[in-house]
């Protein structure tokens, strides 16, 4: 049998390691950017997402120890899906406005009814409520800050000013 020429051994190296993370993924994390890019990650138990100093979003891939940190002013939306062997749509069905806003906010769900959860930037639950349609809500007492709407298929990001 002949030995394997160097370039043969790199192209292996990097099909298997390309290969052996798909099989820990459990996750996809979307970020959508404001300039119209987007960025994926598939993260495991082994990985880690946490905000830091509440202005990054920071993305640690414990296989390839890769450390990702976007700046949350860059970010639109932040789409996530358990993967189960097929992707889901990952457009939203539920859309948020004004935004930036200073006193009410508008809910715009075209789906069935679900949940939608509104959670200030330390993690704490602002508003839960069911939408179906059209909901405006007051948020004029809210501080100001960065907010995250939360449904059942993605993350928007809302903006109190």
């Amino acid at each position: 049998m002949k030995p394997l020429s160097k370039r043969a051994l790199i192209l292996a190296a990097f099909i298997i390691g390309m290969m052996l993370p798909l099989a820990a993924q459990t996750t996809q994390v979307v970020v959508a950017m404001h300039d119209g890019t987007q960025q994926s990650f598939y993260l495991s138990e082994e990985d880690r997402m946490y905000f830091e100093d509440n202005a990054k979003l920071v993305i640690e891939e414990g296989f390839t120890k890769r450390t990702v940190k976007i700046p949350l002013a860059d970010i639109r939306k932040m789409t996530c899906h358990e993967m189960d062997g097929t992707l889901e749509n990952s457009d939203t069905e539920v859309s948020i406005f004004p935004n930036p806003t200073q006193n009410t906010l508008t809910i715009r769900n075209t789906s069935d009814k679900q949940t939608v959860s509104i959670y200030a930037l330390d993690g704490r639950l602002m508003k839960s409520l069911e939408v179906s349609g059209d909901l405006t809500i007051d948020i004029a007492d809210w501080a100001a800050g960065l907010y995250f709407v939360k449904t059942q298929s993605s993350t928007l990001k809302m903006v109190k000013l």
